[in-house]
């Protein structure tokens, strides 16, 4: 009698465990080093989630919750531009996009010195499956501001990791694309560095 009260009481604990580890691999809030935009903190939901990347490099996460018809969520960075004046950079990212509607943005955006704005914006909707995303621009000589952004518009559910930005080779300057969110936000103060694109912080 003993032994099967036993295992009547370690069942609860086991589940209870099985339960509290699931629960820890996901946690809310935004990546350090990055500020959020838009109804982020109204409409929809942010966060980590391990299970769709690692412990140490967690996947960040932008999810609908109430969003209504051209609102969006972002995240943004802004830095100083000296570094990449002239310079084409790459932007890059694994991607997942979940859900009928809405959409996500990826933006290079740079401000210079007679307050005009250069920008280069990739736009995609589901996606179902895992897949890689860039946004390329030249920086123009007199850049003072740099700024990276992502977005989700509408609805659906975003997950973004393995994050990169690079400088590339190439024989022309990248020209100009267009933006759906990026110019609806306003360039944030400049870091000293660009920080936390694997969002391990």
């Amino acid at each position: 009698m003993m032994k099967h009260w036993k295992i009547l009481i370690a069942a609860p604990l086991v589940a209870f465990a099985v339960n509290f580890s699931y629960a820890g691999a996901v946690k809310n809030g935004i990546p350090k080093g990055w500020t959020g935009n838009g109804a982020i903190a109204t409409h929809y939901e942010s966060g980590f989630d391990e299970s769709q990347g690692s412990k140490e490099q967690p996947a960040f996460f932008i999810a609908a919750k109430d969003a209504k018809a051209d609102d969006f969520a972002a995240i943004t960075q802004v830095v100083d531009a000296a570094a990449y004046r002239g310079k084409t950079m790459s932007f890059t990212a694994s991607v997942l996009h979940i859900g009928e509607h809405g959409g996500y943005e990826f933006w290079i955006r740079t401000v210079d010195d007679k307050g005009g704005v250069s920008i280069s914006s990739t736009w995609a909707r589901k996606s179902d499956t895992w897949e890689a995303i860039r946004a390329k621009l030249t920086v123009p000589a007199n850049a003072t501001k740099l700024e990276l952004g992502v977005s989700l518009k509408d609805n659906g559910k975003l997950f973004v990791k393995g994050m990169a930005f690079n400088e590339m080779q190439v024989r022309t300057p990248i020209p100009e694309s267009k933006d759906y969110v990026a110019n609806k936000i306003t360039m944030g103060s400049v870091m000293a560095s660009l920080q936390n694109l694997n969002f391990s912080e």
